[in-house]
């Protein structure tokens, strides 16, 4: 064929006929292989866009009705498919006033609605720049949500109000714990409301803290050879007071480990507290104000030249504590 040839291509559709308009290019880089099977056989033929369309597409490519659900709840989001008359039947809308298809909120913040598909499908329609919120969370989390995680992230969108910032926070903080379900993140996102954090600033300072105190807490059991043991709420209250309202660090709480050991022969947190409290009223804050602490008292019994002293009949006091626990 010569160069200066004119090129005509002719396409052989056969009987089957797709028609798809020209914006589809615009998405076709953000959709998956599947996404795009599913969009050919909804312009291929009326019976996958009407009656019972879902299960159609499933038994067509041989996957589960929650895949074409998913698929459905990305091309609605950009706006080239829209809910049809039978889909809008799956839970008829009562209609008083000017009330309108929107989700009715609950009373309360901690009892998130449960969309039905059509309701979703609407609310992608409502809020179609979710998409990329959706890629971008998916990316964060390295998973592809289901139409179940998608239903969740849309009650942050439209029910809690969250803003693009806030949820991605969230997603961060789940991925960095290797905590990926998206009814997880749902609990930690009503907790932070809840506690007042409503903005993405004061939520990642939250967050950062709620890091820290759980690494500092990991510490403290391997100190006392707890392992996986839940913390007691009397055990739980105490190393909080050690690390919030005491601000000591580790090697001052080890320290206090090692006198309860020496004292008892065996580790225990309600020993360790009663050391650390009488350090606290004496203004110690760091392991440098302990070791002069311990000097000074050492010094004082070698002075005095006696065997016993406050400190004997206080760890004498503990003993007896420790032994009623």
């Amino acid at each position: 064929m010569k160069k200066t040839e004119k090129i005509h291509i002719n396409i052989n559709y056969g009987t089957g006929v797709s028609v798809l308009p020209e914006s589809v290019i615009e998405y076709v880089d953000k959709a998956k292989k599947f996404d795009i099977k599913v969009l050919l056989l909804l312009a291929s033929s009326e019976k996958y866009r009407t009656g019972k369309y879902e299960q159609a597409i499933s038994k067509e490519l041989g996957c589960e009705v929650s895949d074409v659900e998913n698929s459905l709840s990305f091309w609605n989001g950009t706006g080239l498919i829209s809910l049809g008359e039978d889909a809008k039947k799956e839970k008829p809308v009562q209609k008083n006033e000017k009330e309108s298809a929107s989700i009715p909120k609950r009373a309360k913040v901690s009892e998130l609605p449960q969309y039905t598909s059509a309701e979703l499908n609407a609310l992608l329609q409502k809020h179609n720049n979710v998409v990329g919120l959706i890629d971008e969370c998916q990316n964060v989390l390295g998973k592809i949500f289901t139409a179940s995680d998608i239903k969740v992230l849309m009650g942050f969108v439209d029910y809690l109000g969250l803003d693009n910032d806030y949820i991605l926070v969230l997603m961060h903080y789940a991925a960095r714990n290797d905590m990926k379900s998206l009814r997880y993140i749902e609990k930690i996102a009503v907790s932070c409301i809840d506690d007042g954090f409503t903005d993405a600033k004061t939520l990642q300072e939250a967050l950062y803290a709620r890091e820290e105190k759980a690494q500092i807490e990991s510490k403290i059991k391997a100190v006392f050879g707890l392992g996986s043991r839940k913390l007691t709420s009397k055990e739980q209250k105490q190393v909080d007071t050690w690390v919030a309202t005491y601000k000591y660090d580790l090697d001052v709480i080890e320290k206090a480990y090692e006198i309860t050991v020496g004292a008892t022969n065996k580790p225990s947190i309600h020993y360790a507290n009663a050391i650390l409290e009488k350090w606290f009223s004496e203004g110690v804050k760091n392991i440098d104000d302990v070791n002069a602490l311990l000097a000074a008292r050492e010094e004082q019994k070698t002075t005095d030249g006696s065997s016993f002293d406050v400190d004997d009949f206080f760890s004498a006091a503990l003993k007896r504590s420790y032994s009623e626990e």
